[in-house]
């Protein structure tokens, strides 16, 4: 249920997160209804396919936000480095989880219900807790993943950063200051520009 769900809904969601924003709310509410669900499952008798459908409705909505955010933090340079690393501890948590789910199981008396689920709820904790502090961070950072669009879509940004990086040669042969910055970057180009 939850990946059919995903696989549905992820696109939409992501169209939404392009025109509104709100990554970084959406990262935090994402966790959140992870802990409902898995606490429904722990410890209420509710049918398990409405909890299981929360679950594809938080996967989606953490991957339209996850993916698509890491340019905007990201200097240009490193976005690949940046996907191989999320990659990688992905993987990484796809390969130890199940054999620390097993433990737990095992030391539960082989009952899955409600031990393994509150170990889903911690893990939905943590992501609150982060989520929390990346709207926070996104606060102190000029909302950088809860706008709209991209800062390179703002006519107003072009105009701010056409000094503060080389202007390259178009197809035309015509200078342009349009590309993909980060904030990362867009700090890094600031305080070269101050050191000149």
């Amino acid at each position: 249920i939850p990946y059919i769900i995903s696989a549905c809904l992820s696109p939409l969601l992501g169209r939404v997160v392009d025109n509104y924003g709100k990554r970084a709310y959406i990262a935090t509410l994402s966790p959140i209804l992870l802990i409902i669900v898995h606490l429904l499952l722990a410890v209420s008798s509710v049918t398990p396919e409405v909890p299981l459908a929360g679950q594809g409705i938080s996967y989606s909505a953490f991957a339209a936000v996850l993916w698509p955010s890491v340019p905007l933090v990201v200097e240009k340079r490193l976005v690949g480095l940046a996907y191989g690393v999320i990659t990688s501890v992905q993987n990484l948590g796809l390969a130890s989880f199940p054999l620390i789910i097993a433990q737990i199981y095992a030391d539960s008396d082989n009952e899955y219900i409600p031990n393994v689920e509150y170990f889903f709820v911690s893990l939905a904790c943590l992501g609150t807790i982060v989520g929390i502090y990346l709207c926070y961070y996104d606060a102190q950072n000029d909302n950088i993943f809860n706008r709209a669009k991209a800062p390179e879509d703002d006519d107003e940004y072009d105009v701010g950063l056409s000094g503060a990086h080389h202007i390259s040669d178009g197809p035309q042969g015509r200078g342009t200051s349009k590309g993909s910055f980060s904030v990362a970057e867009t700090q890094y180009l600031a305080q070269q520009k101050k050191g000149q």
